[in-house]
């Protein structure tokens, strides 16, 4: 399995998991999104989803060579 490969497999995987927090928060919470929660000092379910979404965008940005 190539470098290439395997990232784009990881940022698939973190976006299953950031949706994953995401239904999460609906069923807990009831709503879908608040972005006041992000700058609670507490963790909270959207800086999870902020952070897994940024690390699968990073993952799967491709570079031009």
């Amino acid at each position: 399995m190539s470098c290439r490969s395997l990232r784009l497999r990881l940022s698939a995987g973190l976006i299953f998991l950031a949706l994953f927090v995401l239904i999460d928060e609906i069923i807990k919470e009831g709503y879908t999104f608040d972005p006041v929660d992000l700058i609670n000092p507490q963790i909270t379910h959207e800086k999870l989803f902020v952070i897994l979404i940024a690390l699968a965008l990073a993952l799967g940005w491709r570079r031009k060579k």
